[in-house]
């Protein structure tokens, strides 16, 4: 493959006459051959603030005003002040960024990289273009760009030794945060351990608290500013649930805190951040994507840990905006002039995706691999796509101002913690019985397996024992209830009179849950001398604030309420849509339970549908 000379490439990307301003610029194109592939070597070349720090640049501070981005840095006594230029990238292919100077040795800069994929590896391209301020900056600068060379070259080479020594990008990720982690201040150990026996008492396991201890103080401040538990849970190789766990422990004990996390749905940034669940509004505005979004979607609202800053103090420090590295779901996004036609060769895997126009809520859905299509037209008014791997996307602008075309995964966040993982845990519901939800607001939680208990004869009781003794035999029954819900990793939402709704993300602990509770009530007194009939159902919920705190809503509570009314003692009512599961079947036929078949006909329904009920003899 031939080399590309800078001649080339400026007349690939020419200079714009409101780039240059009149003045001449100041060209470098540097080529650097890397034994890594493209695939390899992108997540490093996007996350273009750690690559910057270790290029040595000063550390840069940001500021977002009216969804434009404004930065600020002093390199080598040089005080520099601009506005950021929303960047372009294409998957693999390159990336572009610009910035308009207000104050510094330039008036304007842009930087763009270039991968292009070879049998041994790959070319990196990398170019700057500048415009000097005046004879004294185009001097600097002549002085300062051969120098960076070198420091990119020196990177780039240790960027390769990680590639080659590492695996897994989370792997290569520590490695690299390893090159260029500054010195960092002792830490206040002694008062962290003076805190861990609160934790302990709150009932975090010592074990996975040690390790979670370690990590707060030894983990690269980039990875602290928002602890993200999926993402510690697979560094640590610690299961999730007893690490949330241990981390609410230690949020109650003061090593940590906990905050809840606005996120917009299309960059996926922060855009607030609050201390207590009653703080999130209901409706939020993301003013870089132009969009107005409600926080009651499922996806955006995101529950992170920060460390005591007595015990470490974290600051988020930027060496560049790095967008692609803040926006990874985000593999194109790319601009289009008014009533000019964008046609990008892409290197898409097949997956779905979707593509949308920035400050438009609608898009249109993109399934790669599944089509003969190399050559899709988008348009965002079409029907879903299907196209070949590696297709062509050409869209239009139709308008008279510039669009941003963005083509994304269409996967959630997959190391995004959701409200819901915490309302279905008892501690949580236990150290945290104080947070409520904002009066109006409503959660979306998903799907969700609702299990409801009631006792027997309940009314049956209180005749026949008195008011007195049927509230102490109801107390001893709850108390049951909750510390078997605790074993098996659900939460009670609230109890009814004598009755408990309980919630469990996962269906096999829900059912397993179920049996050990009607094995536990068989008449005897630790148990209140009563028996209980359960009922079962799944689907999607919303959290709701009523008086007891944080309640679930829905179909899904009401259909699981009423199927009570269709057992007795020892038995367990399941809705077809939570007994569909094959490991359910197998667990029950396992244990050599009975299973029947009765109808059940809720309000509302034209008939009646099979409900299974197993017996716990």
């Amino acid at each position: 493959m031939p080399e590309l000379t800078l001649r080339e490439f400026l007349e690939r990307y020419p200079w714009r006459a409101d780039e240059t301003r009149g003045k001449k610029p100041l060209d470098y194109l540097w080529r650097f051959k890397l034994p890594v592939s493209p695939h390899d070597l992108w997540p490093f070349l996007i996350d273009t603030s750690t690559f910057n720090k270790m290029l040595g640049l000063p550390v840069m501070h940001y500021e977002e005003k009216n969804g434009r981005l404004y930065g600020q840095t002093n390199n080598a006594g040089f005080v520099m002040e601009w506005e950021e230029v929303p960047w372009e990238w294409d998957y693999l292919k390159g990336l572009n960024s610009a910035r308009i100077y207000s104050r510094g040795f330039a008036l304007y800069v842009r930087a763009r990289y270039l991968l292009e994929a070879t049998g041994a590896g790959t070319v990196l391209y990398v170019y700057f273009g500048w415009i000097p301020r005046h004879f004294a900056g185009a001097l600097l600068l002549r002085l300062a760009m051969p120098r960076l060379q070198k420091q990119y070259a020196l990177a780039l080479q240790k960027i390769v030794q990680i590639l080659e020594q590492k695996e897994g990008f989370h792997e290569r990720q520590h490695a690299l945060f390893e090159v260029v982690k500054h010195q960092k201040e002792k830490n206040n150990t002694v008062f962290l351990s003076s805190l861990v026996p609160r934790a302990l008492d709150a009932g975090a396991p010592r074990e996975i608290l040690e390790k979670l201890c370690h990590y707060l103080l030894e983990a690269p401040e980039e990875e602290l500013v928002r602890i993200r538990l999926k993402e510690v849970s697979r560094q640590l190789d610690v299961p999730l649930r007893p690490l949330i766990e241990t981390a609410l422990c230690a949020a109650h004990a003061g090593i940590l805190t906990l905050s809840w996390d606005v996120v917009c749905p299309h960059c996926r940034g922060v855009r607030q951040s609050a201390k207590n669940l009653g703080d999130v509004p209901i409706e939020e505005h993301c003013e870089v994507c132009g969009i107005t979004f409600t926080t009651e979607d499922i996806s955006n609202l995101e529950v992170v840990f920060h460390i005591n800053p007595e015990i470490r103090p974290v600051e988020r420090k930027f060496f560049c905006a790095a967008e692609p590295a803040t926006k990874r779901h985000i593999l194109i996004q790319r601009h289009v002039a008014p009533q000019q036609t964008l046609e990008i060769a892409t290197e898409l895997a097949a997956g779905e995706y979707r593509v949308r126009i920035r400050g438009d809520k609608k898009y249109l859905p993109l399934s790669v691999g599944t089509g003969s299509e190399k050559k899709i037209a988008l348009s965002t008014q079409a029907t879903p796509i299907k196209a070949a791997l590696a297709p062509v996307l050409c869209y239009a602008n139709p308008t008279a101002q510039e669009q941003t075309l963005v083509v994304e995964e269409h996967e959630e966040d997959k190391f995004a913690l959701r409200p819901a993982e915490l309302f279905g845990m008892q501690l949580f519901r236990d150290l945290y019985s104080k947070e409520v939800l904002a009066t109006g607001l409503k959660i979306e939680l998903g799907r969700q397996n609702i299990l409801f208990t009631d006792i027997v004869g309940s009314t049956r009781l209180y005749l026949e024992r008195g008011d007195g003794e049927a509230f102490a035999a109801v107390r001893r029954h709850f108390q049951k209830i909750y510390a078997v819900v605790r074993e098996h990793g659900g939460a009670v939402v609230k109890t009814i009179g004598d009755a408990a709704m309980v919630a469990f993300s996962d269906s096999l602990a829900c059912l397993k849950a179920a049996v050990a509770l009607q094995r536990a009530f068989r008449g005897n007194p630790e148990t209140g001398n009563v028996f209980l009939r359960i009922s079962i159902h799944a689907g999607p919920c919303i959290a709701v604030n009523l008086n007891s705190g944080i309640d679930y809503f829905g179909n899904t509570v009401n259909y699981a309420a009423k199927l009570q009314a269709l057992v007795g003692a020892y038995e367990i009512a399941m809705s077809r849509e939570f007994f569909s599961e094959e490991r359910l079947r197998s667990y029950v036929a396992g244990l050599g339970l009975k299973v029947l078949t009765r109808e059940f006909q809720a309000p509302g329904e034209s008939k009646p549908s099979p409900v299974s009920v197993v017996v716990v003899a």
